[in-house]
């Protein structure tokens, strides 16, 4: 989605519509983007099965096509209809999927997947109520191969906010490693992330 075009106006529309699930004022940069990408082919260079929820506008989902080896599933689950379908229409080598993220276990058993080897979160987690945090991060646990990984942003503006700490309190509860990055200082707002590794069972 170039910046300025109709694909802006989409994304400012959803942010309107529903600001607390999209959380942000502007898509990711491609700063953000790449970053959150890099988790891509975390168990080598061969086909994975890669999930990114709150796609959004696409630009996450353009660095996962990207980074992804030949033969990566790619699934961009975004919940509103107009960016899901603006999303699509990029042609971007992803299934994009309009549904709520919560009905990963629903949409993999669909695929006849049993588990997923990345999920990269655009999701606004410092927005969410504690119960929904804890809703969606059973669900992404629960889908993770053992040796997966899951990324998540999180905006710097927030990081010691009551919600925030609660969201690394339950990171830290579900993944015996957490690793949060330096601040993206090139996006609005700027934004850092979370890499978790190795899935408490």
């Amino acid at each position: 989605m170039s910046r300025g075009s109709d694909g802006w106006r989409a994304y400012l529309a959803a942010a309107r519509r529903s600001p607390l699930e999209v959380g942000a004022v502007t898509p990711s940069s491609r700063a953000l983007a790449e970053r959150l990408a890099t988790v891509v082919r975390c168990r080598g260079d061969g086909p994975q099965v890669v999930v990114e929820v709150g796609a959004g506008a696409g630009e996450v989902t353009e660095a996962i096509v990207e980074r992804a080896a030949p033969g990566t599933t790619v699934i961009a689950i975004e919940k509103d209809p107009e960016l899901a379908e603006r999303l699509r229409a990029r042609g971007l080598a992803a299934e994009v999927v309009t549904a709520d993220a919560l009905t990963l276990p629903a949409l993999l058993a669909q695929r006849g997947l049993a588990q997923v080897d990345v999920i990269v979160s655009v999701l606004p987690w410092t927005l969410l109520p504690p119960a929904r945090q804890r809703e969606f991060l059973d669900v992404f646990h629960g889908a993770l191969h053992p040796d997966g990984v899951f990324t998540a942003v999180a905006y710097s503006s927030g990081y010691w906010t009551p919600t925030a700490r609660r969201f690394r309190a339950e990171l830290h509860r579900r993944f015996h490693e957490v690793v949060p990055s330096r601040t993206t200082w090139r996006n609005l707002p700027p934004a850092m992330t979370y890499i978790c590794r190795q899935p408490v069972r």
